[in-house]
């Protein structure tokens, strides 16, 4: 699926599993009992989420989420996927879906930067909450970067008028 996933911060995991029915008719999704710490995992193969249904509702939302993430991608996580780029595009990704930055930045003074607390004003996981915040300090930090490129070449990418074929 390329298509945006039909997800808002404000969606419960009954209701984000009722959207995939509409969007996702072919993408089955169950709970069972997963090994380990795991929380969910997501089967190409069989184009299968598995949420840990042990879990409470806030973590298997975030699960939810996380592995819907990888289903867009096509990553198959039946074998693991910690570390590396897909996860951690893959983080980036579930915080900002789960993640309303308006309220995240209320949740943020009002707590003075708690991430228990926030994730609990938020309903998301503390683990979504710090991958909120390295996106965030990625963003700024590719941001800074090329504006020093920009005020270190301020001509590159732009052509002479003659240039032009």
């Amino acid at each position: 699926m390329t298509d945006p996933l039909p997800i808002s911060p404000r969606m419960s995991y009954g209701q984000i599993r009722m959207a995939l029915y509409q969007v996702a008719p072919d993408l089955h999704v169950a709970s069972t009992r997963l090994p380990g710490k795991l929380d969910g995992i997501y089967c190409l193969t069989t184009n299968t989420v598995l949420i840990d249904r042990r879990i409470t509702y806030t973590r298997k939302r975030c699960a939810l989420v996380h592995e819907l993430v990888h289903w867009q991608h096509g990553d198959d996580t039946t074998h693991g996927c910690i570390g590396g780029k897909n996860e951690r595009r893959c983080r980036h990704e579930t915080a900002r879906l789960l993640i309303n930055p308006a309220e995240y930045a209320l949740a943020e003074r009002m707590y003075d930067g708690n991430p228990y607390q926030m994730a609990a004003e938020l309903n998301v996981t503390v683990q979504v909450i710090e991958d909120y915040k390295n996106w965030l300090h990625d963003s700024v930090a590719a941001w800074k970067k090329e504006e020093n490129n920009d005020r270190a070449n301020p001509h590159a990418g732009t052509a002479a008028a003659g240039d032009a074929g």
